[in-house]
């Protein structure tokens, strides 16, 4: 479980294909001074298990399935990606409960700068819109977001300083596929109402 607030960026080290899925090596912050073999780590919002580690690193493995349901696949050597360990108990929850689990890959429609504030919108997918309420929350690349507009072809997120310094999301370009999970409270009742009926 995760909260969407990221604690670092750092960059991907090393990528080494293994018959159908890939092993990373990411660079680790210094503040990640108490991993261990099974830690979940959320990267650019995927939540991956640590293999192993180093002082300078650490190990985790994509298998097929996240591969191909989000932007992992796209990631090089240099990439630099959002990092958030998972919630401690008895921490204040700041963003939103986030799994790590990925809806899918979408891209950026647009970068507007609105009144002084920067926005990213979003391509909406018809069958995903049922999962987003106006100022409700999303997560893109990991980063907990609150939704500013929700129009029939997009959805636009209005962004801070301090997130776009402290995150990934500010070098993103037009047309760039990003990995968004939708709230889970959203997804469970929508669930809810389908069995329902």
């Amino acid at each position: 479980m995760f909260t969407g607030i990221i604690e670092a960026k750092e960059n991907i080290l090393a990528i080494n294909p293994q018959s159908g899925k890939k092993l990373l090596s990411i660079s680790r912050p210094a503040a990640y001074d108490n991993l261990y073999p099974g830690a979940s780590i959320a990267c650019n919002g995927i939540c991956l298990t640590v293999l192993e580690f180093d002082a300078k690193s650490f190990k985790v493995e994509l298998m097929n399935e996240t591969l191909q349901k989000t932007t992992a696949n796209e990631w090089r050597i240099g990439s630099i990606i959002n990092l958030e360990r998972a919630l401690l108990l008895g921490c204040r929850l700041d963003g939103h409960f986030l799994q790590g689990h990925v809806d899918r890959a979408i891209r950026v429609v647009s970068k507007p700068k609105l009144g002084g504030t920067d926005y990213l919108r979003f391509e909406l997918i018809n069958s995903d819109r049922a999962l987003l309420v106006s100022q409700g929350s999303v997560a893109i690349n990991g980063v907990s977001l609150t939704i500013a507009e929700l129009r029939s072809d997009y959805f636009g997120v209005a962004l801070i300083g301090h997130t776009l310094g402290g995150t990934n999301l500010s070098w993103l370009k037009v047309g760039e596929k990003v990995n968004v999970e939708y709230d889970i409270l959203g997804k469970y009742i929508l669930r809810q109402k389908e069995v329902s009926l």
